[in-house]
């Protein structure tokens, strides 16, 4: 409390100086509720309308998978909505994807679709003018989730230490909903690197397309954030100052955002439309079920997790197999107990996680490499995603023109995906580790129908093929983890983290005195 006092007294000079204009502002308390037309008997809904009635309880999922295609097909998902899009994402950042989204989302609110963005405030890289033009739209509603009070990022690390408890609690949930049928859900954010077109890293990712009961699950929850107490009207957040210079430049931010060059993804956009009505892509048909936090995580001083309760359900009832994708793995003492003794029964348990190259977070490899040792050692499969892609052409814009760009990029693994006994997969934005569990807010879908599983296991199986695998070199004494892969045709073998300096090793051994549930 004195802490919190003192910092209150450092910062009071910022309060009356503008800084925190915010805080003297009250939000309008308008509830939204669930619509009360017919999803299926949308556009969207009557393709597959036949089927989802035969099967109220079931959902048809589909697999979404390549970066730059995961993005035209939200785009042709935007372009045959009727009634309303909902999107919840943990980071926005403005740039060419996201003008590209916002731009078809504001043509998609011009013919009358109800638009509502929900963004984390940590994960808003922008100056907002493009947050406040789209928000002036009178379809379009774009709020901003647990945002800090101090709008100057430079500033922002006061508020850090002022109130830590809850700036570090985040919504990290990731869903798109269109028209209360169709969810997509995975881990992609709203930003280039997740969609295959920055000219340095790339997320490796997965989404699914779900269509079917499953998405009014998702979007009641959506509502119950939308709804919530801690999610701010974007106009609220500037200082008026701020929103007459936004209403300055209006029109010129208006025309960048509308792009009048479509014709580079025209083209596929349509075909995606095409092949969706005309029934051509590989749907499976099964019970999906949603499973997401509650907001008020974010304010408990003891807060519960549905999803990962539904996951140690799951794990009692799995016997054969188990494979995990997952960015950012810090399986913790219980989970490392749990898999220590499904291993010992005859579980076989294949994990994908990145590498110290890999990863953009060194400190949670640092954390992770207290895992990896004793999870090898008592009989998983580990594999570590290397750093560099094998594909080196890009498309990129420069006034307008597309062009073709080689180079050597990043490859960063961002999946979420667990398949249990190649029956059930788990897909959405929860990470196997104690932020995902305890600070963050998460959603995540957990679908029923083994050959939707055995083709995403299969996918995973490629990629760990692609990957680093972790040995143990047994000596008289002790024993030693090795890093095993092919390159040029050759199998060669790293006694250190591969693509790696003695610096960035450094860094990774000191990060460890950080404390893992805090990561």
């Amino acid at each position: 409390m004195q802490r919190f006092l003192c910092i209150c007294l450092l910062v009071c000079p910022l309060f009356f100086s503008g800084c925190l204009a915010t805080i003297a502002k009250k939000r309008p308390d308008h509830i939204h509720l669930l619509e009360s037309y017919q999803p299926l008997k949308t556009p969207l809904g009557q393709v597959y309308a036949q089927t989802l009635n035969q099967n109220p309880k079931q959902s048809l999922g589909f697999i979404l998978q390549d970066g730059d295609r995961a993005l035209l097909q939200r785009i042709a998902l935007i372009r045959l909505a009727t009634h309303n899009i909902d999107i919840q994402t943990y980071l926005y950042k403005n740039d060419i994807s996201s003008r590209v989204m916002m731009s078809e989302l504001y043509k998609a609110a011009n013919r009358g679709v109800k638009v509502r963005l929900l963004i984390d405030d940590n994960g808003l890289d922008s100056d907002m003018s493009d947050i406040i033009m789209l928000n002036t739209h009178p379809n379009i509603d774009v709020k901003i989730f647990n945002p800090y009070r101090v709008r100057n990022k430079g500033l922002r690390y006061l508020e850090m230490m002022a109130c830590y408890d809850r700036i570090k609690k985040r919504m990290h949930n990731k869903i798109f909903i269109v028209d209360n049928v169709a969810l997509v859900i995975g881990g992609r954010n709203i930003a280039d690197v997740y969609f295959d077109n920055d000219l340095e890293e790339n997320f490796l990712d997965t989404d699914a397309l779900f269509l079917g009961a499953v998405s009014l699950k998702a979007k009641q929850s959506f509502l119950e954030y939308w709804n919530f107490k801690g999610a701010i009207p974007a106009n609220l957040l500037p200082s008026h100052r701020k929103l007459k210079k936004y209403a300055k430049t209006y029109a010129k931010s208006l025309s960048k955002l509308l792009l009048n060059d479509q014709s580079t993804y025209d083209k596929e956009v349509q075909a995606f439309i095409q092949k969706f009505i005309n029934k051509r892509n590989k749907g499976y048909l099964g019970r999906a079920y949603f499973v997401a936090d509650r907001p008020e995580k974010i304010y408990a001083l003891n807060p519960k997790s549905p999803i990962n309760h539904a996951l140690q359900e799951i794990l009692k009832h799995t016997t054969n197999s188990l494979y995990i994708a997952s960015s950012y793995l810090i399986p913790g003492p219980a989970l490392l107990k749990t898999f220590k003794q499904k291993l010992s029964e005859g579980l076989e348990l294949s994990i994908l996680t990145n590498s110290l190259a890999s990863t953009d977070a060194i400190v949670v490899y640092g954390a992770w490499e207290r895992y990896a040792k004793k999870l090898v050692k008592a009989g998983a499969n580990v594999y570590e995603t290397k750093s560099e892609l094998s594909r080196y052409i890009k498309y990129t814009r420069k006034g307008g023109v597309h062009f073709k760009i080689k180079g050597r990029l990043k490859n960063s693994l961002h999946s979420k995906i667990l398949i249990f006994d190649s029956q059930l997969t788990w897909i959405g934005s929860f990470n196997l580790d104690a932020r995902s569990a305890q600070i963050n807010t998460e959603s995540v879908v957990v679908f029923d129908n083994p050959a939707f599983a055995t083709y995403l296991q299969r996918r995973m199986q490629e990629q760990m093929r692609d990957s680093w695998h972790l040995i143990l070199e047994r000596h008289a004494l002790h024993s030693k983890l090795i890093w095993e892969g092919v390159e040029d045709g050759q199998v060669v073998r790293h006694t250190n983290p591969p693509d790696t300096s003695p610096f960035l090793r450094f860094i990774k051994n000191w990060s460890k005195i950080l404390p893992e549930d805090e990561l």
